[in-house]
């Protein structure tokens, strides 16, 4: 498989009262068409990933209403929902798209404005990401169901606190240099562990804020893209999507690991690389113990030792392998429906040289995308290379 990437844009990642919904999906569609060179009239099939605009905006058909404000009318558009998974998921549609022949070039768009709401009816609404009358109402939040993940990862591989601090280190070193990101600030392992309780063992610097965003691709076919030998040529060259458990509560360290391992098996033989052959990977992690569990389903390191690379400093920029070097969802944020294609744009910066100084990983040629929704349910991994 092989789709090009012509454009890509983004907003800023942070609590943004002065835009609506619509104003951040226009912002970031316009940036994305601009940097390919296009028009509204050449996109030719829009995906918009959306998770809660029923409920933080009061709006509903968000792929029409974009659509409409981007101009691109008479093209089809769709809204994608798939939970925390959902850009992502309009991502693999877009690529399916374009390597079936249907559409010569259409554009993916992840949005999520989620702080116009009180935080206690911000989390409400994503609760119903789970099966919210089982778990949320018996008292199993997002935190809490994470936490006891958490718990059976320390138990299972004798792993403390500290030692799992380290992930949110890195994470907010380089979250401090990424000028897109919600929070800007380096931290110590102290300060992660004196940080409030969350929900124990998380702490308040393991865990994403609610942020608003939107970011876009515009793909097409490659051939499209080599004809025009100015602009960088990245690819995706696999999209591969898995689903998993819906209940936090039974969820298992197995259950967890096989939501990547699974997908990213596919993924791997339908881009022809292995694991040792990735430079950068943007991984999931609004909870820090997910950087871990991804790491190891991903194939980057054994089975419990997901969290040493963060320590021994084999995961940083000029480390084996480059994980979350924009600081992850745990400094960018996590705006649900914007959160793949934001993944998405973040690697295609990184092949193509343009991410911030600070933040990028010199000459990479593969980069990996993984990103999940819900209780456990859903497994999505892009694989991106540069030529050229």
């Amino acid at each position: 498989m092989k789709v090009g990437v012509l454009g890509i844009g983004k907003t800023p990642h942070k609590i943004q009262h002065d835009k609506s919904l619509q104003d951040l999906a226009v912002e970031a569609g316009r940036k994305a068409m601009n940097d390919a060179g296009v028009s509204p009239q050449d996109i030719q099939m829009l995906y918009v990933g959306n998770v809660g605009s029923v409920g933080f905006n009061y709006e509903n058909s968000t792929g029409l209403m974009v659509a409409h404000h981007l101009g691109v009318v008479p093209a089809g558009a769709v809204r994608v929902e798939a939970a925390c998974g959902t850009g992502a998921w309009a991502l693999h549609l877009g690529c399916v798209a374009i390597a079936s022949g249907l559409y010569d070039t259409v554009m993916v768009l992840g949005c999520e404005k989620m702080n116009d709401l009180a935080t206690v009816e911000g989390t409400s609404i994503i609760a119903q990401a789970a099966d919210s009358k089982e778990e949320y109402f018996s008292g199993l939040t997002f935190p809490s169901g994470t936490a006891l993940t958490a718990r059976k990862y320390m138990q299972t591989y004798g792993v403390s606190e500290e030692d799992l601090a380290h992930t949110s280190v890195k994470n907010h070193y380089y979250g401090a240099r990424n000028p897109s990101a919600h929070l800007r600030f380096e931290c110590t392992v102290d300060e992660v562990m004196k940080s409030a309780k969350v929900a124990d063992p998380l702490k308040l610097y393991e865990v994403c804020p609610m942020t608003d965003a939107a970011s876009a691709l515009v793909l097409c076919r490659p051939e499209i893209l080599e004809a025009q030998a100015n602009k960088p040529q990245v690819f995706i060259t696999a999209t591969s999507m898995g689903s998993g458990t819906w209940y936090q509560a039974s969820d298992t360290l197995d259950d967890a690991y096989n939501l990547f391992a699974r997908p990213v098996e596919r993924a791997y033989e339908m881009a022809g690389i292995g694991p040792d052959d990735v430079d950068v990977a943007e991984i999931y992690n609004s909870f820090a113990i997910q950087e871990p569990l991804g790491i190891e389903g991903l194939g980057f390191a054994e089975r419990g030792d997901g969290w040493k690379g963060a320590e021994d400093g084999s995961t940083w920029l000029d480390g084996t392998i480059a994980i979350n070097p924009s600081g992850g969802l745990l400094c960018k944020g996590h705006p649900l429906g914007a959160t793949g294609s934001t993944q998405a744009v973040d690697i295609v910066e990184q092949l193509r040289g343009t991410a911030p100084e600070g933040m990028l990983r010199k000459d990479a040629e593969i980069g990996i995308s993984a990103c999940r929704g819900g209780p456990g349910s859903v497994g999505a991994i892009h694989i991106y290379q540069r030529e050229g």
